[in-house]
């Protein structure tokens, strides 16, 4: 065989691997968020701390929280930073509080990383401030 040839399909399959892990990755980040985001919507709050960094989390309103009504979830902002793992969202949310009958939005900047160890996207800001 020819040494040249065999040299290069070495190189493409190396560069297929790596395009592979990258897409693997891309799509674990689209679950996560895809995840974050429809505990948010749902007022599933208690499973979206699970999304947060451990030392991060802090103790939920739930008594407040369970007046709370997301109405929509969209996304506005989205940056990845090449070579790194960290990810920026922005998402707006709309949500109808039940005591004060009136429909609200904010806007939720989300910061996000991946923990090579844990193999995971975690939420290192807060959950949304519902007021």
């Amino acid at each position: 065989m020819n040494v040249k040839f065999d040299l290069m399909i070495l190189i493409l399959l190396g560069m297929l691997l790596q395009a592979c892990s990258s897409d693997f990755n891309l799509m674990k980040m689209e679950e996560t968020l895809n995840g974050y985001g429809s505990a948010i919507r749902w007022g599933a709050f208690e499973k979206a701390v699970d999304y947060q960094i451990p030392s991060r989390r802090s103790k939920l309103d739930l008594a407040w929280l369970k007046n709370i009504r997301v109405t929509s979830y969209d996304t506005l902002y989205r940056k990845e930073a090449k070579g790194s793992n960290i990810f920026e969202q922005t998402v707006e949310i709309r949500y109808y509080n039940d005591l004060q009958g009136v429909e609200k939005t904010i806007t939720d900047r989300q910061l996000w990383h991946y923990d090579d160890e844990k193999d995971q996207w975690s939420l290192e800001s807060e959950l949304p401030h519902f007021n």
